[in-house]
């Protein structure tokens, strides 16, 4: 890992919200290196039960799809793009593979892919699987789609997914693939799978600061023992809006940690332009 920390802006952008390109021209101007953005394809009205506190909030069922939206913001500015995090097991993976490919080169390698295994069973089972299998269903898509990026013909055949001998272009620009960062909470069944088939860490939880170095270390040893090198683990951490933002900030760049996302609302322009500049005040 480098050692220069990255900072960019976490934003779950809606149909209400300060629209996405604004914001990411505004994120642009102000100094940042990425906008990412999250993914829901929709929220069930009925069997969906929210992990947090207040019910499901209104952003999620008002998020825009994050490869188009991503794609806009990859034409018109200079950002680095990325999902925290798509659920690619909602997705058809030969076609998704294809997507991916295609903002991949558009950007000229600038997108980044957090992937996630979703909360929500039934937006899951919505896209026609158990949510039981959802951890095996995503790996299997994963696995899917690197083969369609690495491989001139590929194939695949899973318990979940198949693919017969195929051709498919473009080819990401990024090789083999963009970086493929997962997002689970620490510990050794969430590191495990990293190590097995992600590029790195997208920790689901806005305040990694306390835990960041020991977490990493725990990182390391699965990597380890998967036969992988951990100096080529990548790690995007989330950072929520708090009063010493800036004294957070400096602690990641003292651990070296790669980029760091801060949370931003999803609100209006009037909302949403004063927290930007708040945040750009401790880019320095």
């Amino acid at each position: 890992m480098g050692t220069e920390t990255k900072v960019g802006l976490h934003y779950g952008g809606t149909d209400i919200s300060m629209p996405l390109i604004d914001f990411a021209h505004a994120a642009e101007q102000r100094g940042f290196e990425s906008v990412f953005v999250p993914e829901h394809s929709h929220i069930p009205s009925a069997g969906t039960a929210y992990p947090g506190a207040g019910g499901v909030p209104e952003r999620y069922y008002r998020l825009w799809d994050p490869l188009v939206g991503l794609t806009f913001v990859a034409a018109t500015t200079g950002l680095v793009v990325g999902t925290s995090v798509a659920l690619p097991g909602g997705h058809d993976p030969i076609s998704y593979a294809k997507a991916v490919a295609t903002l991949d080169v558009m950007s000229r390698g600038r997108f980044v892919l957090g992937v996630g295994f979703g909360w929500n069973d039934a937006e899951f089972e919505d896209h026609g699987f158990d949510a039981r299998d959802r951890r095996s269903v995503v790996e299997e898509k994963i696995a899917l789609m690197k083969s369609l990026w690495a491989e001139e013909e590929s194939s695949y055949d899973g318990k979940h997914v198949r693919l017969s001998p195929s051709w498919v272009w473009p080819k990401p620009v990024q090789r083999p693939h963009p970086p493929i960062l997962l997002g689970v909470r620490a510990g050794r069944i969430g590191f495990r799978r990293i190590a097995r088939w992600a590029d790195g860490w997208m920790p689901m939880s806005p305040d990694l600061v306390d835990t960041y170095e020991d977490d990493l270390k725990q990182l390391a040893v699965e990597f380890e023992r998967a036969g992988r090198d951990p100096a080529d683990i990548q790690v995007t951490a989330r950072q929520a809006l708090r009063p010493d933002l800036g004294a957070v900030l400096d602690r990641y760049r003292e651990m070296n940690v790669p980029r760091v996302l801060v949370d931003v609302p999803s609100a209006t322009e009037d909302v949403v332009l004063p927290i930007l500049d708040e945040i750009a005040a401790h880019l320095d």
